[in-house]
């Protein structure tokens, strides 16, 4: 990642401490840069093992740890042990991937974010832990429908089963308990058109959301960054369905997913979707589909180059 990139990220004050647990680099990098244009203060490792040597001693500790719940190593709810040992009560604990994990996976966390995510829904979740002040996480935004879903229980605070509330705002949520997967509803503003189907190729809501928390030069470097790792995945991938390695083929489509939904590629979101679903069957089979899905998602970054080009 260019260092202009987060050297130069617009300061704002933010009293809260975030620590991003992530193996993917591109995840890991692109979380910190969107957390860093809202204020927060993020510091970043690559499995729950550094996550853990990182807080060791350390005083104060992170006000909360948003970790990918599909690490190697030590993850999920042993990750979420240690986590709240070395953290204590105050922590939020959030875990996030691009795919619904199992409950188990998830117990002892407060919450969890499904990819993509926007800073709105990890502001609504420390609005609801308790303790914290809406004006410490964001500057005011106006008023949206927000469908709060409850995780499975944390030690700390004893909610066991999954379940859905309706909020006019994030601060309503805090009514309701900590515990919090936060998706805003549905907008019926249409993305930007020009993607295959009914996907299209940057959603509007995502951009205009990321255009304002920052320069439109650190933007453009952020689309750049998530374009060249769609391009190196998209290579690997070729040289995995030619191997018939299903298990790691899936991987590279999970990542790549998750990176480019947050930064609201549609396209390359919904494709690697379905990539992520089929690609163990159908590796199996044969590479010829693989090739031609591939080839699709070369496409299609292509098309996100020219629209974004056109911005600049």
């Amino acid at each position: 990642m260019p260092d202009s990139l987060l050297r130069t990220m617009k300061a704002r004050p933010n009293a809260v401490q975030v620590l991003v647990v992530d193996d993917d680099a591109m995840s890991r990098e692109l979380l910190v840069v969107l957390l860093e244009a809202e204020g927060y203060t993020v510091e970043a490792a690559e499995s729950g093992e550094a996550a853990l040597a990182r807080l060791g001693g350390r005083q104060p500790h992170p006000g909360l740890v948003l970790t990918d719940v599909q690490l190697p190593g030590i993850s999920g709810a042993a990750l979420a042990r240690e986590l709240r040992s070395a953290c204590g009560a105050e922590a939020l604990l959030v875990a996030m991937s691009g795919s619904r994990p199992p409950e188990e996976a998830i117990a002892g966390f407060d919450g969890f974010l499904l990819k993509p995510f926007t800073m709105r829904e990890v502001a609504a979740a420390l609005a609801a832990r308790g303790g914290r002040k809406q004006a410490d996480a964001v500057p005011a935004r106006k008023e949206k429908k927000w469908d709060v879903v409850y995780g499975p229980a944390s030690p700390s605070f004893g909610r066991s089963k999954l379940v859905s509330i309706q909020a006019s705002t994030p601060q309503a949520a805090s009514k309701h308990g900590m515990e919090t997967q936060v998706r805003e509803a549905p907008s019926a503003e249409p993305g930007f058109s020009g993607g295959t189907g009914d996907a299209p190729v940057l959603n509007e809501n995502i951009y205009q959301q990321l255009a304002g928390s920052m320069p439109a030069k650190q933007l453009l470097e952020m689309y750049s960054l998530c374009l060249n790792d769609a391009r190196e995945r998209i290579a690997l991938m070729r040289r995995l369905a030619a191997a018939h390695d299903g298990v790691r083929f899936m991987r590279e489509a999970h990542a790549l997913k998750g990176g480019c939904g947050m930064l609201g590629a549609s396209e390359l979101h919904g494709m690697a979707a379905a990539l992520e679903t089929s690609g163990l069957e159908s590796a199996e089979a044969g590479e010829a589909q693989e090739v031609n899905s591939l080839d699709e998602l070369d496409a299609a970054c292509d098309r996100l180059e020219r629209m974004l080009g056109l911005r600049a």
